[in-house]
């Protein structure tokens, strides 16, 4: 078992049964345009017709589905945007994040996302722009909270909570390195993410794991990924000169009463970008998710944020 399955074992589930109505409900949530027929349920999440029809069946009367009469089909239900409603007047933030993605994926002609954090993951909340190809965030999509991934969400945080991060790696021999791009975000106030062919791999072994909820073989490859990655984020030192970088993500934190990061926003450029247009963008970014924290009464740390 790798330390990034550690926290939360994906095989270590104490109740099959709602795992089941999970991954229904998270397989639907996934692809709200798309229609599933029974055989499309069961298929996707390896359960046996009798059982989905069961649970597709309780979430049917439940109004969380919805079955068309004609062709059999299932797609979602009115319960959800109850449920929805209901969770974006729990997180005022999000609200708020919607706005603010699609401002900035018109302004910069690129994909937009803001997450939170929850548990050992970042759930995609909010989404604007790009193309919908195959490494194209959905909102719903969940990314572990591992290095390199989720350091705005630590970097100005507790000491305990770093550490706890830092072992989420394959490779504890890099903690230095990660630290090191710790203290860059914390100077910066937010992150910048080098684009690599692995960071490609790893968003398209994400993307296909958030497409079938139990496809757990490839939790090895995107653990292996993981481990490649440590050290994807650019240092200051990186962006002396007059080259370009090629950037995959910029991400800027928005804090909470307590001064901890509740969500990012994100700019996903996948692209080369002058130090300029980086600086540029990393600063429109933050005005963004100043916006956000002066809105929910959020308390940003000291120093630069």
């Amino acid at each position: 078992m790798s330390r990034l399955d550690e926290p939360h074992p994906p095989t270590a589930s104490t109740s099959p049964p709602t795992d089941r109505v999970v991954g229904v409900l998270q397989l639907l949530v996934g692809r709200p345009a798309q229609a599933f027929s029974l055989s499309d349920i069961a298929r996707a999440l390896g359960m046996n017709k009798a059982t989905c029809h069961a649970v597709t069946s309780s979430l049917t009367h439940a109004d969380f589905l919805i079955r068309n009469p004609a062709d059999k089909t299932f797609t979602l239900g009115p319960a959800l945007v109850a449920a929805g409603r209901a969770a974006e007047d729990a997180y005022p933030a999000v609200r708020l994040a919607h706005t603010e993605v699609s401002a900035l994926a018109g302004e910069f002609e690129m994909q937009a996302t803001a997450a939170l954090r929850s548990e050992g993951h970042l759930v995609i909340v909010a989404r604007a722009g790009g193309d919908a190809g195959p490494t194209a965030g959905r909102v719903g999509q969940r990314i572990p909270l591992a290095p390199p991934f989720g350091g705005v969400f630590v970097a100005w945080d507790a000491p305990d909570v770093i550490a706890d991060w830092l072992d989420r790696t394959e490779r504890p021999a890099s903690h230095e390195a990660l630290l090191d791009s710790l203290a860059a975000i914390r100077q910066r106030g937010y992150s910048v993410e080098r684009l690599t062919l692995a960071m490609v791999r790893l968003s398209h072994a994400l993307a296909e794991l958030s497409d079938g909820p139990l496809a757990e073989n490839l939790q090895p490859m995107v653990a292996a990924l993981l481990a490649e990655l440590v050290q994807a984020e650019y240092l200051p030192r990186d962006f002396t000169g007059r080259g370009r970088h090629a950037v995959s993500v910029l991400s800027a934190p928005v804090f909470d009463a307590e001064g901890r990061t509740q969500m990012n926003l994100s700019l996903q450029p996948h692209r080369e970008l002058s130090t300029l247009e980086i600086e540029r963008t990393g600063e429109r970014l933050r005005r963004s998710c100043r916006r956000i924290t002066h809105a929910i009464g959020g308390k940003p740390p000291a120093g630069p944020a």
